[in-house]
């Protein structure tokens, strides 16, 4: 019974990770597509024009960029940084907005929780706040 319980905790705690990792995708899409919007609306471009540029075959494949469904690839983004005269980074920038932050907190909040859980020795707790709170400050930083 013991070992079921333990699995089913790893199983959340999987879980978890997964769901932070959808949140931090969907929050980067979602930076991405409104830096590429900004920097074509402050440039004067039309979606079409950016199309052509790309050497896309209509506008629409830009367009998906413009609403994040789908992902920016390398080659077009360096293109579009040296057509927006700007650092590739600026275009792929993010600053996830305060709703993520916080979802991602009560996230690793339950973490804990299952890892106090899964093993209560001090030690190990406390090496587990330390993998989180470097988890956090990565999120924090924007480097994921």
């Amino acid at each position: 019974m013991q070992n079921l319980l333990i699995f089913h905790k790893c199983v959340c705690f999987l879980q978890s990770l997964f769901k932070i990792r959808k949140i931090m995708e969907t929050a980067l899409k979602s930076n991405i597509a409104e830096n590429l919007r900004k920097h074509r609306v402050l440039k004067g471009y039309t979606q079409e024009y950016i199309a052509e540029y790309l050497g896309k075959r209509d506008y629409t494949a830009y367009s998906r960029y413009e609403q994040g469904r789908s992902n920016l690839k390398m080659e077009d983004a360096i293109k579009l940084a040296s057509l927006y005269e700007v650092d590739v980074q600026e275009l792929i920038s993010v600053s996830p907005s305060i709703s993520y932050s916080s979802e991602i907190q009560k996230k690793s909040s339950g973490l804990v929780s299952i890892l106090v859980d899964l093993d209560g020795s001090s030690s190990t707790l406390e090496n587990n706040i330390s993998r989180l709170k470097k988890i956090n400050d990565l999120i924090s930083k924007q480097e994921i």
